[in-house]
């Protein structure tokens, strides 16, 4: 029986490796005994002659009166014993779990792929087209302006082009927006000469855009182009937000 020459664990006859501690097991194997072969040698002098002379190299006996004697052949080498190859059905099931991996990871980015696109498409859709309205389902458009009344829009303008034109602070309070109101009063006083100037420079007035909720007028002065800005207010009277 052999043993492992690292740990001692008995071996089987044919193990190539010890089932206790995985050291590699070295098969010695026995050179194989060639035939003898038979070579001439001189009678007088005892060495090899060699094949196709007629005397002998070493003492000039001729080669006829020779005898042959056995010679062995030299032992072939002994292969090193390599380390085992890998079993081709590990490595054929390696290369298809790979493939499967690799297939599954396609499909994966096939499929984000598409639900990124369709949901651009879907939001684009919306976007450009409508919004979802719940209950009976139907569609309203988005960003559509709603409808403003520009004859109600001008007639606020045209107060407020009165207001400035008398020096009105008290009318002024009454037109403005709350927020408006809240920072300007306090510099009412100080508003007073400038009033009737404003109230020219606004006759020059242009509508630049304008929604149910919200307008803003252009109007120019000596010193530049300006703007007014008007809003709904909650009682449904056009108020000045900013001028």
């Amino acid at each position: 029986m052999k043993f492992c020459i690292k740990c001692g664990n008995p071996l089987k006859p044919n193990a190539r490796f010890c089932g206790k501690c995985g050291e590699q097991i070295i098969q010695v194997i026995k050179p194989e005994q060639s035939e003898p072969v038979a070579a001439p040698v001189c009678n007088s002098c005892g060495f090899v002659i060699n094949q196709g002379v007629k005397f002998c190299t070493t003492c000039g006996a001729p080669a006829a009166a020779s005898s042959s004697i056995p010679l062995v052949s030299a032992v072939p080498p002994v292969a090193k014993p390599g380390r085992p190859p890998k079993p081709m059905r590990q490595v054929k099931q390696r290369k298809e779990g790979g493939k499967v991996i690799k297939k599954r990871i396609v499909a994966f980015l096939k499929i984000a792929a598409s639900i990124v696109i369709i949901g651009g498409i879907t939001v684009a859709t919306i976007y450009f087209f409508g919004s979802y309205k719940g209950g009976d389902g139907s569609l309203e458009a988005l960003y559509e302006e709603e409808k403003y009344d520009p004859v109600k829009i001008d007639s606020a303008a045209t107060v407020v082009e009165n207001v400035f034109a008398a020096s009105d602070t008290s009318g002024l309070a009454k037109i403005l927006s709350p927020s408006a109101l809240e920072h300007k009063r306090q510099f009412f006083a100080a508003l007073l000469p400038y009033m009737p100037a404003f109230a020219r420079d606004f006759k020059t007035r242009k509508l630049l855009y304008a929604t149910a909720q919200f307008a803003v007028y252009e109007f120019n002065s000596h010193r530049g182009k300006f703007t007014a800005e008007f809003c709904m207010g909650g009682n449904g009277q056009w108020l000045l937000m900013r001028f």
